[in-house]
């Protein structure tokens, strides 16, 4: 499990900015592609997926929480087991993808 971003999806960016978060949350997501795709070629019992945490109470995300409630931010602690619940979740099919913290696949 790597902690990627929906700010990495090439396809899902509408805002644009913050190109150095970007690109390294998009390099993190091809890693993940392929780190998969090795241990799907020497089978084994593991998979690799990046997952999203949705935005997560820290100095990093500060200036996006806005004053409403939101149903994607959330206390670390809580974005940790949100994480855990999903990737219990997750089938041998879902390798080698971006998965935010309610199971929604994020594009590449």
């Amino acid at each position: 499990m790597h902690i990627s971003a929906r700010v990495g999806s090439i396809e899902d960016n509408h805002r644009g900015g913050w190109y150095s978060y970007r690109a390294s949350k998009a390099a993190l997501n091809q890693i993940v592609k392929t780190f998969d795709l090795n241990l799907k070629m020497h089978p084994q019992d593991a998979i690799a997926v990046g997952v999203h945490p949705g935005t997560v109470k820290t100095d990093l995300s500060k200036g996006f929480w806005g004053k409403e409630e939101r149903p994607e931010l959330f206390e670390p602690e809580k974005a940790a087991e949100n994480l855990v619940k999903m990737v219990g979740h997750l089938r041998t099919e879902q390798r080698g993808k971006i998965w935010d913290w309610a199971g929604e696949e994020v594009p590449y």
